[in-house]
């Protein structure tokens, strides 16, 4: 900082009542330039005063700002450094010119196009530590008179201060923007994905969910199958600093312990086809977002000392990765009877997070029945508009062992095979929903039988049996339908 001439302790005392130290920290963008313009000129009784933010190569000025006849302009574009001011850069000195003239090699003040254009000025250097951002000049003496070293001393205490302030205030805006951008992306994923929650209890684990997400504590998810522990999983991710990244999902649940193990920790498994293009392991694909392990307690023994050695690999090495775990299984009696690592335990288990049942959570049923009933109505075109009284009855009544999967499936068969606008309570359950209640299933191909049947018949109602223009619909030949309508009995005659 050039600090040159003695300076009277009234100007020093005006300069700290300027704007740009009373309240030039908690301002930004054009108007902290223009707080800096108006204190330079108020500090050295200039009338005009400029200032040019000059980018890497310290040649162009990225934006000129600058104050005539008590106006404030400011020009966020490309620009040539005048001459002044390129020196005063280059060299990292202040310069003062009282009195330019053609014989001057700094004949301009770089106010061109202004009255103050040919003025006599002073300049100085914006600095923060080392690194040159800009210039800022005064131009024009009130009175008429000559800038002093005083001047240019003034110039640059507002300078040295003004430069640091201006660089945290990019460099805040930068944050503010990531800011709102993670929001905004979070707020998008999130309509994308939906969460829902109705209960007091789910609305307790949402919020413990955008609490979790700002940390990178290993996340265990235990509950029943079917309640949701993915999309738990999933929200986790969403509202983390990690949203922008992958969120990668490894069903270990694989029975072919080898294509698990590719999974796992990528290469090719021996005897095993890969057909996946990629070779990574999860681990490399999840770098910098989120690797979610469901169903950890189905993972072998034989993978699962492997499993521990990159947990342990990617904290001593500080991967940037954020996992979470979940399990339907106990977990604890598991690592008591042998049957699951204790030390691979303790390394997912650093926060356990429990989602109950649908069961004992009954608020949540009906907006989850009308989200799904949404979602089926749109995908099959069906204009249902809700539940019948009866069918909502039904929807509480009903015991939901396999939770929410069971209840989005008894609503898609309730869309499917029913009537807009509204899903009745005969349609909601299958037809063979008490074999099934019951324990009386059957095998893949009969349950895959029931389902043609009934799909080919809600298509030939909705075309009035013209088994055409089904086939058209089901996009099939129309000698298949009629094949395929033989096999499973279904009459011609609806």
């Amino acid at each position: 900082m050039y600090i040159s001439g003695r300076i009277l302790p009234e100007r020093l005392a005006a300069l700290i009542n300027t704007p740009l130290f009373t309240r030039g920290a908690s301002a930004s963008g054009d108007t902290l330039l223009e707080i800096i313009l108006r204190s330079s000129m108020q500090a050295v009784d200039s009338t005009a005063a400029s200032l040019f933010l000059a980018d890497k190569t310290l040649e162009k000025a990225q934006a000129i700002a600058y104050i005539c006849d008590d106006t404030f302009y400011c020009l966020h574009a490309k620009k040539e450094l005048p001459a002044a001011a390129a020196w005063v850069l280059r060299q990292n000195e202040p310069l003062r010119m009282n009195a330019p003239d053609a014989e001057s090699r700094f004949t301009s003040n770089g106010m061109d196009g202004t009255p103050y254009s040919a003025s006599g000025f002073i300049a100085v250097p914006l600095c923060v530590e080392d690194s040159r951002i800009g210039v800022l000049q005064a131009v024009g003496k009130k009175d008429g008179g000559n800038f002093s070293e005083s001047d240019l001393s003034l110039l640059s205490l507002v300078a040295g201060y003004a430069a640091p302030v201006y660089r945290t205030s990019c460099a805040y805006q930068v944050y503010e923007d990531a800011v709102k951008q993670r929001e905004q992306r979070a707020e998008y994923i999130t309509k994308e994905t939906p969460f829902i929650a109705s209960s007091p209890v789910m609305r307790e684990k949402f919020e413990l969910c955008k609490q979790l997400a700002f940390s990178d504590i290993p996340v265990l998810i235990i509950g029943e199958n079917g309640v949701g522990k993915a999309s738990v999983a999933k929200q986790l991710h969403i509202h983390s600093r990690r949203a922008d990244h992958p969120f990668i999902r490894v069903n270990c649940t694989e029975p072919a312990e080898q294509l698990l193990a590719h999974r796992l920790f990528g290469g090719a498994a021996d005897g095993t086809s890969v057909t996946d293009a990629s070779d990574k392991s999860c681990f490399q694909q999840a770098e910098g977002g989120t690797l979610f392990l469901d169903e950890a307690a189905a993972i072998p023994l034989s993978l699962q000392k492997r499993l521990l050695d990159r947990i342990l690999q990617l904290e001593q090495s500080g991967g940037n990765i954020r996992l979470i775990a979940s399990t339907s299984r106990d977990l604890e009696r598991l690592t008591r009877e042998g049957d699951f690592l204790s030390e691979l335990y303790g390394k997912l288990n650093v926060l356990p997070l429990y989602i109950p049942p649908l069961r004992q959570r009954k608020e949540d049923i009906e907006a989850l029945a009308q989200f799904f009933l949404r979602q089926a109505a749109l995908e099959m075109r069906k204009p249902f508009t809700g539940f019948s009284a009866d069918a909502q009855e039904a929807l509480q009544q009903a015991e939901w062992k396999e939770n929410i999967r069971e209840l989005k499936n008894s609503v898609e068969y309730g869309c499917l095979n029913g009537c807009p606008p509204l899903v009745t309570a005969e349609y909601l359950f299958p037809r063979s929903g008490a074999a099934v209640l019951t324990g009386k299933t059957g095998d893949l191909k009969t349950a895959t039988d029931v389902f043609k049947r009934t799909y080919i018949r809600t298509v030939l109602e909705k075309t009035g049996g013209n088994q055409t223009a089904a086939a058209s619909i089901l996009k099939i030949q129309r000698t298949y339908l009629s094949r395929l309508m033989k096999e499973l009995n279904i009459k011609e005659n609806l």
